[in-house]
């Protein structure tokens, strides 16, 4: 890469590119041209550059784009320098719409070959956005789904920031469902199809999965969205996020579109939460700028430490790594280093510095650095809270990683911690929060986190996950609460009620415990919830009448079910005659004579209250990736999806979260499944003079 980089950057510069169009020497083809010119950091705000934030690979996935997997061709100094399709478009657009301003491009600026230049740029890439006069997201060549979407997010971020501010003022959610509603509520234009349709298609842009664009939109205040030689705000597209989540439209948008639509699947939903958290993000980086300024410490980033602890330099690190969740990182080491600029960032408006085990360093294996960064916050914050992101077994990517270590891979994984509304209060089953000194104290040597605990009991059965759920598979569920006995002795609450708040983890993301859950509502959700299953099978039957036996089958297959309503009869789950009633009126089986009393039916069917939390809200934060547990003393809770019977429910001293532990192969040491939501043992209700707690050893 020499010929094309004639100086070796430090901290101290940077470069900066023009772009115009060229003929390419060999194929006569006109191109995009780029000259680098080398300056000095200090001096890069009397520079006026822009600065480019936008994927390295494809802008976004799906059946209907083409495949990309060639480089393309440019002038890179004079010289042929291949980059990707997607850089390639940007540099496109961007000669025809602001060819006249210099821009900083990581791919084009940095020599990506030499790790002796790309260490310290990374370092300081914090300085080199948040110095640009204007940062311009690329999310790909224009077509005609994302250019509506971008209208319809300005459209909505311009109107809603009012109504988003007053939900986390008052710490309650809308409960939205209806888009029709939207005029009289809101004083907006319902979303129709076509903006659905667009608003998803622009929150599947795989941008928003992207680790390093957090920083690169956070620390400047102008950011942009270039498409087709149009700029959106970035501001209104990380509201209009934040509102279609507070109000509970996102399901409604999503649900709109057609399922059989090429190129659009649910990530476009689940992105819409990364676009609002990145939208947090960016506000915490305004400070008294931002419109959020009044709003922001009313939302818990810190697990409920923030509030207590003394040093904020302990503290910056939980308010990043829980606020963001799946993003994704070429480098895996940039799982870290693709924080450094925001957490920097955040250390200054604390008034603390970072410490220098976040500093980019490209030599060091990342298995290393997880154990260093781990190592770094336990210590920093004397609490055992950073085990809380420690994902299921399942989902972990680095080899030899100790299992109290957390990784950080793209997936969708909440924890108990949330970010949630203060108004739910904090999980504190140890008793350590708020922060005081501990008495069982934990140390780490090597690879060896030693800390002191006891058991809360042994798993002894396991629910379904969350995709079975869906396909009305919940015999075992059915049958954990047909183990237990009628009232719960841990809270004195009927089984049955015990069931459907472990399920959501006792919280409707205002309360703990729960306030706004409906039981009618959950009964209504589960109910559907069986009747999809069963349409789904009937209409994927070779005739009706095939239809209409697998229908029988499957309600005569589902005894458990009408144990349960003669035990509790106020439970969540349906009797088989009810699901029969209710697929008669569907049309997929006959009219029985014995048919459940229509009245029953009838108020089932009634829509969801107003006022009432939809249940499966939260049980798609709860529930995906985790699956309900009992243990052998009588604890229900939701553990990690590896969970296995044999494994065990530790409180350990410090640690705010019950955690699930294995014993490790052939020794007395214990393997960290993950954290665990255990009802009745959430606040220290367990810790009683009558605790012994143990030695016990994590590797």
């Amino acid at each position: 890469m020499a010929q094309y980089y004639s100086d070796v950057l430090d901290t101290e510069s940077f470069r900066l590119a023009t772009v115009c169009l060229a003929a390419h020497p060999d194929t006569k083809s006109q191109v995009p041209s780029v000259t680098l010119t080398t300056h000095v950091l200090s001096g890069a705000p009397d520079l006026a550059y822009n600065a480019l934030s936008y994927t390295w690979g494809s802008p976004r996935d799906g059946p209907s784009l083409p495949d990309q997997v060639a480089n393309t061709t440019i002038l890179l100094n004079g010289l042929s320098f291949e980059v990707q399709p997607n850089l390639y478009d940007a540099l496109v657009e961007l000669q025809a719409s602001c060819s006249e301003t210099p821009i900083w491009i990581d791919a084009l600026c940095i020599n990506q070959s030499n790790p002796s230049e790309r260490s310290p740029q990374v370092s300081v890439m914090n300085q080199i956005y948040g110095k640009a006069n204007r940062v311009i997201v690329w999310l790909g060549k224009a077509f005609p789904e994302l250019e509506v979407g971008l209208k319809a997010a300005e459209r909505i971020g311009n109107a809603s920031v009012p109504e988003t501010l007053r939900m986390i003022r008052t710490q309650t959610w809308d409960f939205s469902s209806d888009l029709s509603t939207m005029p009289e509520r809101y004083g907006m234009d319902p979303v129709d199809q076509e903006e659905a349709i667009g608003l998803v298609t622009l929150y599947m842009s795989n941008w928003f999965t992207r680790i390093w664009i957090i920083q690169e939109v956070s620390l400047t205040s102008d950011v942009v969205i270039l498409c087709n030689g149009r700029f959106t705000g970035f501001d209104c597209v990380g509201y209009a996020a934040a509102f279609l989540h507070y109000s509970g439209f996102f399901q409604s948008v999503v649900d709109l579109v057609p399922r059989d639509r090429p190129g659009i699947h649910i990530r476009g939903g689940i992105n819409i939460f990364h676009a609002e958290r990145i939208q947090l993000l960016r506000e915490w980086c305004k400070g008294t700028k931002s419109l959020w300024v009044g709003v922001l410490a009313m939302i818990d980033l810190e697990a409920g430490l923030g509030k207590h602890h003394t040093k904020p330099s302990a503290i910056v690190p939980l308010r990043v790594f829980f606020s963001t969740f799946g993003m994704k990182a070429t480098d895996p080491r940039d799982s870290i280093y693709g924080w450094n600029g925001i957490l920097k960032h955040m250390a200054t408006q604390e008034g603390v510095s970072l410490p220098s085990v976040f500093e980019p360093d490209y030599d060091i294996d990342i298995k290393d650095l997880l154990r260093n960064i781990a190592c770094n916050i336990i210590e920093t914050t004397d609490s055992l809270v950073y085990l809380s992101l420690v994902k299921d077994p399942s989902m972990r990517e680095t080899p030899g990683l100790p299992s109290w270590v957390p990784d950080y891979p793209p997936v969708l994984y909440n924890s108990v911690h949330g970010p949630n509304f203060r108004s739910i209060g904090t999980v504190n089953s140890s008793k350590h929060v708020p922060h005081s000194p501990n008495q069982y104290p934990f140390t780490i040597a090597g690879n060896v986190l030693e800390a002191f605990g006891f058991r809360l009991g042994t798993v002894r059965m396991i629910g379904e996950g969350f995709l079975k759920c869906l396909q009305g598979r919940l015999k075992v569920l059915g049958d954990i609460l047909l183990t237990m006995g009628e009232i719960y002795p841990y809270t004195n609450q009927r089984a049955d009620e015990v069931l459907w708040r472990t399920l959501i983890w006792d919280t409707d993301f205002t309360n703990r415990p729960s306030k706004l859950i409906r039981l009618k509502d959950f009964q209504r959700a589960i109910l559907h919830n069986f009747a999809r299953a069963l349409q789904l099978g009937f209409k994927e039957a070779e005739s009706a009448s095939a239809g209409q036996a697998l229908v029988l089958q499957f309600t005569r297959d589902m005894t458990y079910l009408d144990e349960i309503a003669a035990k509790f009869p106020n439970s969540i789950f349906p009797s088989t005659k009810l699901i029969k009633a209710l697929c008669a009126n569907l049309d997929i089986v006959p009219q029985d004579s014995d048919e459940f009393d229509q009245e029953e039916l009838q108020r089932l069917m009634e829509p969801p209250s107003k006022h009432a939390m939809p249940p499966y809200n939260i049980m798609a934060s709860t529930w995906i990736n985790h699956r309900a547990i009992l243990t052998d003393t009588g604890y229900l809770g939701m553990g990690p999806d590896s969970t296995q019977a044999g494994d065990e429910v530790w409180i350990i001293s410090g640690c705010p979260a019950p955690l699930v532990m294995r014993k490790a192969e052939e020794r007395n040491d214990y393997c960290l499944i993950g954290e665990t939501y255990i009802h009745g043992a959430m606040q220290g209700e367990a810790l009683t003079d009558n605790v012994i707690w143990e030695n016990i050893k994590i590797v």
